[in-house]
């Protein structure tokens, strides 16, 4: 087997997509806590700030598609399992864990037996920190790669482009043109956009689907700017609830923005440097954790980052919450058993 020449691409991606992921839950966190106390224009400026980050998860399942659907990369059913499938399940149990853990201490409450029930409860119920969906989709998109990859192995770069164009206009199209009242009644037997995206990836990167950097970057400037727009114009006219047409993975401004992102970024010749390299590898712990340094800092300390100079503010305490998420991975990488799921 010839060994897969890394893609420093990707590294800058999903690199970049986690400290969006991170900026977009400290922004979320920030909102639900002190939305009601600060100015009407420092609200929209933070939905509109939201409604502009959420490329960030589908470009990670862009990623996957594009590196697990490749037809030369060889995936038994038993390595799906053993090495993908288990390890998030390994790590959604240390963060229920964790988390549980956490909010015992943080609240004073006593460690007894109702604590171990509710961190299997949290980890049966998905009832646990609201991020660790992320976890959820990947064991579903691991449990149905054997199925995706004969489609990819088989599939001419036709019928590749016609399953995604049926994707993108019974998952994005017509959700939207219900949302604005227009009912259609044809349907698929598929209720996630997250396939789609798996399988754009793939298809982008081996060149199934080719765009080239002006069409990019065009895309990513048109959909950010109808996504500024819209979330203005939701917040003026509350009536008429754009908000699924926005806040939406499948929504078609977010998908046309995160193809335009993967593509332009993918589409680049980066330089070969190692430590984009090596903090890739920290990425997905980060995104595991950096959730208890965003609570501590928003909730159990109390800091309103909207109070005095709300952009340095933000800008400062998201890197902050980024290095010591980012540290917090270093140390834990060296803790057996926990480093081979982190």
């Amino acid at each position: 087997m010839v060994k897969q020449e890394p893609i420093y691409s990707f590294y800058y991606l999903r690199t970049i997509s986690c400290l969006g992921i991170v900026l977009l839950h400290f922004m979320s966190g920030a909102i639900g806590l002190y939305g009601s106390v600060i100015s009407q224009n420092e609200l929209l400026i933070s939905q509109i700030i939201l409604n502009l980050l959420l490329w960030c998860v589908p470009c990670f399942v862009m990623i996957t598609g594009a590196l697990l659907l490749d037809k030369n990369k060889q995936l038994s059913l038993d390595k799906i399992l053993k090495r993908y499938v288990l390890r998030i399940l390994e790590a959604l149990l240390f963060c229920c864990i964790i988390f549980v853990v956490y909010d015992v201490i943080v609240h004073k409450e006593s460690f007894d037996l109702y604590t171990v029930i509710q961190v299997f409860l949290d980890f049966f119920q998905g009832s646990s920190w609201s991020h660790l969906w992320y976890l959820y989709l990947l064991i579903g998109i691991y449990l149905l790669l054997p199925i995706y990859k004969v489609v990819t192995k088989g599939a001419s770069d036709k019928l590749i482009k016609y399953l995604l164009l049926i994707y993108f206009v019974f998952l994005s199209v017509i959700p939207m043109l219900e949302t604005i009242g227009i009912h259609i009644a044809f349907y698929i037997m598929v209720s996630s956009v997250y396939p789609f995206y798996l399988f754009f990836g793939y298809a982008l990167h081996h060149g199934i689907i080719s765009l080239k950097r002006y069409q990019s970057f065009f895309m990513i400037v048109l959909s950010t700017l109808c996504i500024i727009f819209l979330t203005i114009f939701n917040q003026e006219n509350s009536h008429y609830n754009l908000g699924n047409v926005l806040s939406n993975y499948s929504s078609v401004f977010v998908i046309v923005q995160s193809i335009g992102i993967f593509s332009l970024v993918d589409s680049i010749k980066w330089k070969n440097r190692e430590w984009i390299k090596k903090l890739d590898v920290l990425t997905f712990g980060v995104y595991l954790i950096h959730m208890l340094f965003i609570r501590s800092i928003l909730k159990y300390l109390s800091i309103n980052p909207f109070l005095n100079l709300p952009v340095v503010t933000i800008s400062l305490l998201v890197i902050v919450v980024f290095i010591l998420s980012l540290l917090t991975v270093v140390i834990l990488k060296k803790v057996p058993i926990i480093n081979k799921f982190i």
